[in-house]
């Protein structure tokens, strides 16, 4: 699914396509109290701006 629809903000077990740094930082906010083990945009997420901050 497409990261800057409306459903990321809801549903932990999607994947996430076309995710930019800010919408990763936003997502991983919303779900910053999900256990990365079980919500697949919380690891995303937080997997890019890892790759980011290594640019």
């Amino acid at each position: 699914m497409s990261a800057d629809g409306k459903l990321a903000e809801f549903m932990c077990q999607v994947s996430l396509m076309e995710l930019t740094v800010e919408r990763a930082r936003e997502l991983r906010q919303i779900h910053r109290f999900h256990h990365p083990d079980e919500c697949i945009v919380h690891l995303e997420a937080a997997y890019l701006l890892l790759l980011a901050e290594d640019d």
